[in-house]
């Protein structure tokens, strides 16, 4: 086994050399479809959970097997099992279920044995509600998926829901993940067995920090029955009975915490326990064939595909000239000025439908048809366009935080969920996204700094990457303030950096500019009032975005004793690590670069009763730094805070210095200034 990550959690092995390792003593639910009695509504002693837990994972049982086909190999057959005890009607989501089929064509998923049954206890009986047929719907989902949704009928907190089904699929390169662990529920029992003819080699991918109660492998042996169409026109079908060894393994965790996320954690799936497959090999008998162990084999199969890479080649791309030319006429200039003014009309034009799927559903033409297509699309139809103009251009894939990490080492196409363009003009690099239209040229957001990527290209394929580390965000607050007629007046301009921009211009676009300050004034409360509120450089992607505003505290202009927090239009008010342990690293979106600066006249009358000290402290020697510096000089107080991060992973060893860090920074901004009115001029 080779260990990929320094946590170990991830571990990657060919079941080619899987060995019987070790079995504990099951204690196997032996659960069977349809038989729930009353001790299934009775939940044992355990730590997993309590009154607040929402509901409980019975079990969940799931196998994987083979089977000839009529395309003269192999189709995989997912069967699985799902058990759950419903608690509180929080946890009734999980009384619905979607499932995912892949089907281009004649040889789709197959969707088969669908039951689902709701269990109630009616006057100490088990009573049986079982899922109406005509209650399950399908939908198709571009061109080659459909989904099938079903609802369980008679829910009701107590309930017990039980549903199974099997998909059989000729689709045989990845086969169903298999996630042991679930985010939001305890689990008892979670079972996994495989039996792969060794005809077939695949890789399988482990995570996970909870050990295995049964862990076994062992030989075993099969006939498999295939058709294949024979060469000669008229001629019968050739069956075919194809002799195999086989390996079975079997995986069972037992008892099973739900994960509990952590702030500062780019997505569970990172961690959950779980274990992914791909085929690596095949065997005919003879040879042996590597199916995509490589990213050369990966690249080279995805240039090829019309659902990639073949509609930005030269031969099926000239129709793209035309359209250039028609919707851009006066398209000239250097390299980098054609490439923004292609970057900017896809942009502006072209609505992104799906921001998770890296293929062409269509063609590129029924998307610029349409205005719209999925993140693939539209940058796919990004690089095509660049190219037609002359530009070096080529797609990267790579997995965004919230889908997870992406394997270098391995091309497991199912963990990259996203695609994004390279662009190679004036000795210089550009990564550009167009699928996001609130982003400026050559800017990514901080979702797409997951780790590694790949680019997809005939001359330079390479591996490249994308750390949260190397991602800087500078921000600054100047507050400046001083006594009114009322009470403590000001301004306060707050120039954000390029992530939160990004972040601000979504909010602005999706419930306007009235409505951000309407929530900004709620967020500070009756004790400040804004008005004369404004934001620069809304419609400029590539510049900052700076807000504005005009406060006013509405505290008495003659208050005997005036608190005053400078921070009072900063964030930070609570210290974002409150676990006192935490087993996962800590995974920033960026680097942070904080300036906070105030300045405040002292009103007339009043004298400083009490100030902040001033401080300086390191994080971990010169990995960050916290600098508070305050002062009263010449009837003014003057703050200068500057908070700054260089890295933004941590690993769990770093996480008590961190917390206690942010700790001294939550309890230092939390100090307040008071000041208090002379006495001689209290009546």
């Amino acid at each position: 086994m080779i260990a990929l990550k320094p946590l170990g959690c991830i571990i990657l092995a060919f079941f080619l050399c899987i060995p019987q390792r070790y079995c504990y003593a099951q204690d196997n639910p032996k659960v069977t479809y349809g038989k729930v009695a009353a001790a299934d509504f009775v939940l044992p002693h355990s730590s997993l959970f309590d009154s607040s837990t929402q509901a409980v994972i019975l079990s969940d049982i799931g196998s994987i097997h083979f089977e000839g086909n009529k395309q003269g190999w192999f189709s995989y057959v997912y069967q699985r099992t799902t058990r759950i005890r419903l608690l509180k009607r929080s946890a009734f989501s999980l009384a619905t279920v979607e499932l995912s089929l892949y089907t281009p064509g004649e040889e789709s998923d197959k969707l088969t044995n669908l039951a689902a049954a709701t269990f109630n206890q009616e006057n100490g009986q088990v009573m049986a509600t079982k899922l109406d047929p005509k209650d399950i719907f399908t939908e198709k989902e571009g061109r080659d998926f459909t989904h099938t949704k079903f609802s369980m009928p008679a829910v009701k907190e107590g309930s017990v829901i039980e549903y199974t089904y099997t998909i059989t699929s000729s689709f045989i390169r990845d086969l169903p993940s298999w996630k042991f662990q679930s985010i939001n529920y305890p689990c008892l029992w979670s079972e996994c067995s495989v039996e792969i003819p060794q005809t077939l080699m695949y890789i399988f991918v482990r995570q996970g920090v909870h050990p295995f109660a049964v862990d076994k492998g062992k030989d075993g042996h099969q006939i498999y029955r295939l058709t294949r169409k024979v060469e000669v026109m008229g001629a019968p079908e050739e069956e075919l009975s194809v002799s195999a060894n086989t390996i079975k393994h079997d995986w069972v965790m037992k008892e099973i915490p739900p994960f509990q996320a952590e702030h500062y954690l780019t997505t569970p799936a990172n961690y959950i326990d779980k274990i992914d497959f791909q085929l690596s090999k095949t065997y005919n008998g003879e040879d042996f064939h590597d199916v995509s162990n490589s990213w050369a084999n990966v690249t080279d199969r995805l240039l090829k595909a019309d659902y990639f890479g073949l509609p930005l080649s030269d031969e099926e791309a000239v129709w793209l000239s035309d359209y250039i030319s028609k919707e851009l006429p006066n398209l000239g200039g250097n390299d980098l000025s054609r490439a923004r003014t292609i970057y900017y009309y896809v942009n502006s034009h072209f609505s992104c439908t799906n921001t998770n799927d890296i293929y062409i559903n269509t063609t590129l033409r029924d998307v610029v048809k349409k205005n719209s297509g999925t993140v693939g699309e539209i940058n796919l139809l990004l690089a095509a366009m660049l190219r037609r103009s002359g530009l070096h251009a080529d797609p990267v894939l790579l997995s965004t935080r919230e889908h997870g990490f992406n394997l270098a080492s391995y091309p497991v196409l199912q963990r990259l969920n996203y695609v994004i363009v390279r662009l190679k003009t004036d000795k210089k690099i550009y990564y550009l996204d167009a699928a996001s239209p609130e982003l400026g040229f050559g800017q990514l957001t901080n979702d797409c700094y997951n780790g590694h990527a790949r680019i997809i290209c005939n001359e330079d394929s390479a591996s490249i990457y994308f750390d949260a580390d190397s991602l800087h965000e500078s921000s600054t607050t100047l507050v400046l303030m001083s006594a009114g007629e009322k009470g403590l007046e000001g301004e306060c301009q707050q120039t954000l950096g390029m992530q939160e921009s990004y972040s601000l211009r979504q909010k602005v676009k999706k419930t306007g500019e009235e409505a951000y300050f309407k929530n900004l004034q709620t967020a500070y409360g009756d004790d400040i009032t804004l008005s004369q509120t404004g934001i620069d450089s809304l419609q400029l992607p590539e510049d900052p975005a700076k807000v504005h505003f005009h406060f006013a505290f509405n505290q008495g202009a003659d208050a005997p004793v005036i608190y005053l927090n400078p921070f009072s239009f900063g964030e930070l008010r609570t210290n974002p690590f409150k676990a006192a342990e935490r087993k996962y690293p800590v995974e920033m979106p960026y680097v942070i670069d904080e300036m906070y600066v105030f300045s405040m006249e002292i009103p007339k009358g009043y004298t400083v009763s009490e100030l902040p000290k001033s401080a300086r402290v390191a994080y971990n020697g010169d990995q960050g730094s916290f600098e508070y510096l305050i002062g009263n000089q010449g009837g003014t107080i003057q703050l200068n805070c500057h908070l700054k991060l260089l890295k933004a992973w941590f690993p769990p060893d770093d996480y008590g210095t961190l917390r206690d860090f942010f700790g001294f920074i939550v309890n230092k901004e939390n100090e307040q200034i008071v000041l208090k009115k002379n006495q001689s001029l209290i009546h």
